[in-house]
């Protein structure tokens, strides 16, 4: 397993405060309440709280008012969202106060098919079902199916990729 802890992220609606969370004392969620409990020093004080707590954690979860998940869901999230222009917020990983997110910098995968577009241009589906399209004429090299391709973040913005190791070519993603 990539890490033995789930990384927990809580999505909150514009006012979560679980039920249980106001009441111990106004926790700012519902994952706060569970950490306060903690301090509880009886112990059957403390497994009410606990127990209290962890059934608003779970009423928040049925809601969708939180959602849990594990850094291998996290990470493979990103990689399908490589190549979109996002907002850099806590969503999944990216915030102010997230050091250990990996920033991903380029994909590899191979070309599922092709489709011609004016001006010499291609639109290129990866295997993984993500289409690219090419922002540069690339006469006289049309990517073909099969061939193995490596998409990476270049200057400003842009991406670039490379079909089998041969010249780079400038692509944007659209899908």
């Amino acid at each position: 397993m990539i890490r033995t802890s789930g990384l927990l992220l809580t999505l909150t609606a514009a006012a979560l405060a679980a039920p249980a969370a106001a009441q111990e004392g106004g926790g700012s969620n519902a994952v706060d309440a569970i950490t306060a409990c903690r301090d509880v020093a009886d112990s059957a004080a403390r497994l009410a709280c606990f127990d209290k707590a962890a059934a608003a954690l779970a009423a928040a979860r049925d809601k969708k008012e939180v959602v849990v998940l594990d850094r291998a869901e996290v990470q493979k999230t990103r990689r399908s969202l490589f190549g979109f222009t996002l907002p850099r917020i806590k969503l999944f990983g990216g915030g102010d106060d997230d050091d250990n997110a990996e920033d991903i910098k380029e994909i590899n995968g191979s070309v599922a098919g092709v489709s011609a577009v004016a001006g010499d241009r291609w639109t290129v589906t990866l295997d993984d079902d993500t289409r690219w399209i090419t922002t540069e004429s690339a006469r006289g090299f049309p990517p073909r199916a099969g061939e193995t391709v490596r998409i990476r973040r270049a200057a400003l913005g842009s991406y670039d990729a490379s079909f089998n190791k041969r010249r780079t070519i400038k692509v944007r993603r659209i899908g």
